[in-house]
């Protein structure tokens, strides 16, 4: 018998049970540590109860009621609403037609000389070129002549007039100089209207007058400041009114034009935001905003063209070029999802933190801290810290914050 104490004696000590006493055993210290660990939990529940309750205290307001009665109210739940996001939008940059001009020659001829090329900067008033041409120095010598004309009229009408009132010449004759008079001062303006709608400059008709300019050569100006985006000008070539040589556009300010569907077109106003995004392996974004929407929708696509002005002084964007756009309140019904949220006036920033002010029924108030997400129109999600039965403060609540901060 003692030899097989001994025996027992000498097994290592994990051998000295059964593996149905070892399972026992570790069943035992599990519930105990599980219990153990309740226990101390249930024990943290309490104290985080503990604590809301503290911050509760911490944060009720009382405001005498003559100081309450001095303001209005406005009382608001927590509520759902749709959150949707903006649809991106394929769109094409296009010259600012009230910025950009066709400039051609006003009358036939052949041009004998170019001063730009494409990509340059011109004033107003710049000569792009100039023309040779029959017609303008035929129009010049009518001019000239009916000039001179009119100055002999003018003495012979003088005369006349004098003599018809001293009862010399009779009204007949009179009449019939002051008629030719008239006619030929017509002539004349007609003449002279002619020269200015051919491109010459008042300057350039008064040097006319004065015999320093009488030549066929008539320069092609630029209406207006920009850059030479086009040029089919050629030294040479014959030119006819209907010819387009150049083009000129004022590029600092351009156009987005974009189509959108009829169905979402209810949600695009005037005025409204928008982001450009360029393609590219360096996509960059520029704010815009919507000029135009399209008063005419297209049969076949169903969309109609709305225009966004664009501020383009870096001369980031080009004629011509492919962007895509976001439109504020253009939404896409597809992805929308619900969030809960409070209008942004009921949320107040306090040491960057976010709270909201509850009303009780015992007409005091408690600063409830809220998690806020993302600000929709004139209301601010709030992910958390508040619940749907929770009566909020809305106008007016700046004296709660007033009386809390105190």
């Amino acid at each position: 018998m003692s030899e097989e104490l001994n025996e027992i004696n000498k097994k290592p000590f994990y051998k000295k049970f059964s593996i149905y006493q070892v399972i026992a055993i570790l069943g035992v210290l599990i519930i105990v540590v599980f219990s153990y660990k309740m226990f101390f939990k249930k024990g943290e529940v309490i104290d985080d109860t503990s604590k809301d309750q503290e911050t509760e205290i911490e944060n009720k307001i009382s405001i005498p009621a003559d100081i309450l009665k001095n303001y209005e109210l406005g009382f608001t739940r927590i509520r759902e609403r749709g959150f949707n996001e903006e649809i991106i939008l394929p769109g094409k940059v296009d010259y600012d037609l009230e910025r950009m001009a066709n400039v051609g020659s006003r009358v036939p001829g052949r041009i004998n000389q170019v001063f730009v090329k494409e990509g340059d900067m011109v004033g107003k008033g710049a000569p792009l070129c100039s023309i040779s041409s029959v017609e303008l120095g035929t129009s010049q010598a009518t001019f000239l002549k009916s000039k001179a004309k009119l100055e002999t009229l003018k003495v012979q009408y003088e005369r006349a007039k004098e003599l018809y009132e001293k009862k010399i010449i009779s009204a007949r004759e009179f009449e019939m100089t002051n008629v030719e008079y008239k006619t030929v001062k017509t002539e004349l303006e007609t003449s002279y209207n002619t020269l200015l709608v051919y491109g010459l400059s008042k300057g350039e008709i008064s040097n006319l007058e004065k015999g320093k300019l009488t030549s066929n050569q008539m320069p092609i100006r630029s209406p207006l400041a920009g850059t030479v985006t086009s040029r089919k000008a050629i030294q040479g070539q014959a030119v006819v009114a209907e010819d387009n040589l150049f083009v000129v556009a004022n590029l600092k300010q351009l156009w987005i034009i974009l189509d959108v569907y009829e169905k979402d077109l209810y949600s695009v106003k005037l005025g409204a935001e928008a982001t450009i995004f360029t393609l590219g392996d360096k996509p960059e974004s520029v704010k815009a905003r919507v000029a135009h929407v399209g008063e005419v929708i297209d049969p076949i696509k169903h969309t109609a063209e709305i225009r966004l002005e664009v501020d383009n002084k870096d001369f980031k964007l080009k004629p011509g070029q492919t962007v895509s756009a976001k439109v504020q309140g253009l939404i896409s019904e597809s992805k929308s999802r619900r969030i809960m949220v409070l209008p942004a006036e009921a949320v107040h920033k306090i040491e960057g933190k976010s709270f909201a002010f509850v009303a009780n029924e015992d007409g005091t108030f408690i600063a409830k801290e809220v998690e806020v997400g993302e600000t929709i129109d004139d209301d601010i999600e709030i992910r958390e810290g508040l619940e749907p039965e929770m009566n909020i403060v809305t106008k007016g609540s700046f004296i709660i914050k007033s009386e809390f901060l105190k």
